[in-house]
């Protein structure tokens, strides 16, 4: 029977992280759905794969997941699952879309009684079950649904809660979906007038990557003192898993704002995103000295193990939303060289970036259809891949920035500004 561990069930005192709406904005504002990056003075960025997997440690390698499917009446289903698990439990709630995040709270490990009582190997597998359906939902595929997680995913969390070895469990590119949710978000975000216009995807990869490279809202953490084994959840040695990321540090370390600093202010961070130096961003902060003066311990092989699919040009897919990256815009994040003059290369179609499951009049025949090319094409995503090795040149750079700062608009000031 599997058991809860104790020490990652150790309560810990820093404050729980919460997103700031006016840097996302701010960031949103910055978009190019045409070349799926953020436009600044000092040129083109965008989160990559290499963000993925540092600050999150997701798996990149493994199956592309989509298009997605719910199992036919299932509310009938997972009611019967969780209430011959817990007979206490209320009735599911009644939504089309999926399952309430109220209902399943109910199945915290704390509302059973842990650790004064003893759950059984059923109690503990919906406990995760739970879990895993809230992770999706409220962090790595946010939706518009603020109250639900979609029913398409409950599959992909009770074959991973119900599993007893690592064979029972599909192999999937966890990582490229996150990314794929992240891009579509930005993609819409940028384009909405409505007062309630939100992102979705996973705004903590997003804020975390703005953290990790720009000096704009970003709280301070003590970094000098190294990220050990205290920082973890009890004292025991940890596996290779269970290491920090390099997000691990904004996430678990208490969190502090100088009397300088300034949070939750969109003018301000307008302001400063369009005043700072190109000095003064981090184009490469997951370097060998960064990682070992933050984390002496070391850090998760997760946020390595898969590098190989750092350059592909494979397109990533989450469900139905099929996106790419623009690697050949970026490649100083990379500490590689960047062509002044951007490759001509086939680009994917429009009418595929712009699909969706808005309307819902279409079939899984369609979806099958119009998104497995790009679910198939994944299966070569590490091999598919950009070949460049020079290392970056400021002189190429420089004639880059001639070319972009004279066909992009990169301030947001009003056209009339003196300046």
């Amino acid at each position: 029977m599997r058991q809860v561990n104790q020490c990652s069930y150790t309560k810990r005192q820093v404050k729980r992280f919460s997103y700031d709406k006016s840097l996302l904005t701010c960031l949103v504002d910055r978009w190019r759905p045409e070349t799926h990056t953020f436009h600044f003075p000092w040129g083109e960025m965008a989160p990559t794969l290499q963000d993925v997997s540092y600050l999150l440690g997701l798996p990149l390698a493994g199956a592309a997941i989509g298009p997605l499917e719910a199992e036919s009446r299932w509310q009938t289903a997972m009611q019967t699952h969780f209430l011959a698990a817990v007979p206490t439990a209320r009735a599911i709630d009644n939504d089309p879309h999926g399952p309430l995040f109220r209902w399943l709270s109910q199945f915290q490990i704390v509302s059973l009684g842990y650790p004064d009582v003893q759950l059984s190997e059923a109690q503990i597998d919906r406990s995760l079950e739970a879990y895993i359906l809230w992770l999706f939902g409220k962090t790595m595929f946010t939706e518009n649904h603020v109250t639900t997680v979609d029913a398409r995913l409950i599959g992909i969390a009770r074959e991973i809660a119900d599993a007893r070895c690592p064979a029972d469990i599909l192999q999937r590119s966890f990582g490229s979906a996150v990314l794929a949710a992240t891009y579509r978000g930005l993609c819409k975000a940028c384009l909405l007038k409505s007062r309630k216009s939100g992102v979705v995807g996973c705004p903590l990869l997003l804020q975390l990557w703005s953290y990790e490279r720009f000096p704009i809202g970003r709280p301070y953490v003590y970094v000098d003192k190294p990220f050990g084994l205290e920082d973890l959840a009890g004292a025991y040695v940890p596996a290779i898993g269970d290491l920090p990321t390099m997000g691990s540090v904004w996430a678990r370390r208490e969190r502090q704002f100088a009397h300088s600093q300034v949070r939750g202010c969109y003018p301000s961070f307008t302001v400063q995103f369009d005043s700072l130096h190109e000095d003064q961003v981090i184009w490469e902060p997951y370097s060998a000295q960064a990682i070992s003066s933050r984390y002496p311990v070391g850090i998760s092989g997760l946020c390595t193990r898969d590098r190989h699919f750092w350059m592909t040009k494979g397109k990533l897919v989450f469900d139905v939303t099929v996106e790419e990256m623009s690697l050949h815009r970026v490649m100083r994040q990379f500490g590689l060289y960047q062509e002044p003059e951007i490759p001509d290369i086939p680009h994917l179609p429009d009418h595929v970036h712009k699909d969706s499951r808005l309307g819902g009049n279409k079939s899984m025949d369609y979806w099958l259809k119009s998104v497995t090319p790009y679910v198939d094409e994944w299966t070569t995503a590490a091999t598919n891949i950009w070949g460049e090795v020079q290392a970056y040149n400021w002189e190429m750079f420089g004639l880059y920035l001639q070319r972009y700062r004279h066909t992009t608009r990169i301030y947001l000031v009003p056209s009339a500004a003196p300046d």
